[in-house]
């Protein structure tokens, strides 16, 4: 496992616009969507200057939730999609905004009102039920391919699996704990859960003889807490309700917790990511489908009819220990990351350039530009390269395609020569394979801003190709200030081993295949 890091002195200011993210939640719709753009907006504070919540008609719990994770909230009318993003959105938007929707209402007409409001769009989504229109869709659960999205957009990117879920630092585990007991089991079926299924599945819980204590936890909007609260009164010394814990205290009370009932939703990979143990799903809404199929088919759970045959004293820490590494396996740390590297590419814009793969009759163009007087002053090595030495270079390159990749870019309207992007593939203490790069553009081709689009559109081939690559790598001279103001453009970030002399490593994480 590798972490990354943006150290303010090394890096190079980057314009930042505006992150504007847009869901609502009460006591009826639940606080889902407000809960995973809140997690989001706390990955990427970093990046953007001003982050504002767009919401219809919060609840003063909400509003004050919201103010308390430093957004700027803007209370909207209550209105239909329609409306709002026809009267109300196009006197709140900038161009230069980055748009992230959280909502089943946010469909295809909305998306296409608001696309042309703003500099890029984002969408959340776990229903993949209507086409997208947006630059970029997120789908946390596991299992996903493009084949369950119609994604409109020319180049729109789809982020699928729990290696991009937006999940509060709190939730990520630091260092390896002592798994606890399986007897301490942890219900939350949603903060609002509105089919009030809380009481119900304790009062099982509690019926079985080897449990020892269940920890209740519900959120502010839930309706029924004094209900809820007179019959936990029923239990003590059993049975403890926790009502809108802090994210810290929900994610200490997880790692106490062996066992776990809970929804097929953010909260179960918040558990996972916590530490994780014998996790039993119980689906509270139809949107829980894929992440209830993922978690289970992937190994990481199983259902909650199964508690009383799992939650034994003989079989419970044995399907625990089982179920907890593989959760590790999918949950490594390393989803911030990827979100960061992603929404800084999000904000490049395109260039005109396409990919093909090298062949051996581009020989002469790519030794020219090799030795072009400006790659050679940037390069580790300043010698000009003989062309003996480059023609067995370029044979070996394109003997061993799965250890190498070689690809030219082309302008896109004249297919005229503009570069090169190329990877070469090696096993990172013979455990996780790695790609480091080296890229060039022609003299003419240079100052334009395509250097960042190109690290991306190669990034991108080779993690397509060789889909076990973890992590992709890029070495670079300090002095070279293009080419580092290049790799923080695209999303890299500083490796946390040390570069080469008088270099600089940066480093672009890829996402567990799942």
């Amino acid at each position: 496992m590798h972490t990354l890091s943006k150290n303010p002195s090394d890096s190079v200011p980057l314009p930042a616009p505006r992150l504007v993210l847009r869901a609502d939640g009460n006591a009826r719709l639940g606080l889902g969507h407000v809960m995973r753009l809140l997690a989001l907006a706390q990955i990427l504070r970093a990046d953007f200057t001003e982050i504002s919540f767009l919401i219809q008609n919060p609840s003063p719990d909400v509003r004050a939730l919201l103010l308390e994770a430093g957004l700027a909230v803007v209370a909207l009318p209550e209105s239909s999609p329609g409306a709002e993003a026809a009267d109300t959105l196009p006197g709140l938007l900038r161009p230069t905004d980055v748009l992230v929707l959280d909502g089943y209402g946010f469909a295809e007409a909305y998306q296409t009102a608001v696309r042309t409001l703003v500099f890029r769009l984002a969408c959340l989504d776990d229903l993949h039920a209507f086409p997208f229109v947006a630059d970029l869709v997120l789908n946390p659960a596991g299992g996903i391919t493009p084949a369950a999205y119609d994604l409109r957009t020319p180049g729109a990117r789809l982020l699928a699996g729990p290696g991009y879920a937006p999940l509060q630092a709190d939730f990520q585990l630091k260092t390896d704990l002592a798994p606890p007991e399986t007897s301490q089991v942890l219900v939350c079926l949603g903060g609002a859960d509105p089919r009030q299924l809380t009481r119900e599945t304790a009062t099982a819980l509690l019926a079985l003889p080897d449990v020892a204590y269940v920890h209740a936890v519900v959120g502010s909007a839930y309706a029924g807490w004094a209900e809820l609260r007179a019959w936990a009164g029923q239990h003590p010394g059993r049975l403890t309700l926790h009502r809108a814990l802090p994210a810290a205290e929900l994610a200490v009370l997880m790692r106490r917790c062996g066992a776990a009932v809970l929804s097929p939703s953010t909260i179960s990979y918040e558990y996972c990511a916590a530490g994780g143990g014998l996790l039993l799903l119980r689906p509270t809404a139809d949107n829980q489908h894929d992440l209830d199929r993922f978690l289970r088919g992937a190994g990481l759970a199983l259902p909650a009819a199964a508690a009383p045959d799992v939650l034994t004293a003989a079989e419970a820490p044995r399907r625990a220990a089982a179920l907890r590494q593989a959760q590790r396996r999918y949950f490594d740390g390393l989803a911030p990351q990827r979100l960061r590297q992603e929404f800084a590419a999000l904000r490049v814009p395109a260039a005109p350039l396409q990919l093909r793969p090298a062949r051996a009759t581009d020989s002469a163009q790519l030794l020219a530009w090799t030795n072009d007087p400006e790659t050679r002053r940037q390069s580790f090595d300043p010698a000009p390269v003989p062309p003996d030495q480059h023609a067995t270079w370029l044979a070996g390159q394109l003997a061993a395609p799965d250890r190498h990749l070689l690809l030219l870019a082309e302008t896109t309207d004249a297919n005229a020569p503009a570069g090169l992007i190329r990877f070469t593939l090696s096993l990172d203490n013979q455990a996780e394979w790695q790609a480091t790069l080296s890229y060039s553009l022609a003299a003419d081709c240079r100052g334009r801003g395509w250097a960042a689009p190109l690290l991306l559109a190669g990034t991108r081939a080779v993690l397509r190709q060789f889909p076990l690559v973890r992590r992709v790598l890029g070495h670079v001279k300090v002095s070279n200030e293009a080419s580092v103001r290049a790799f923080w453009r695209a999303g890299f970030a500083l490796a946390p081993e040390p570069g080469p002399a008088d270099g600089l490593t940066f480093a672009w994480i890829a996402a567990p295949a799942v």
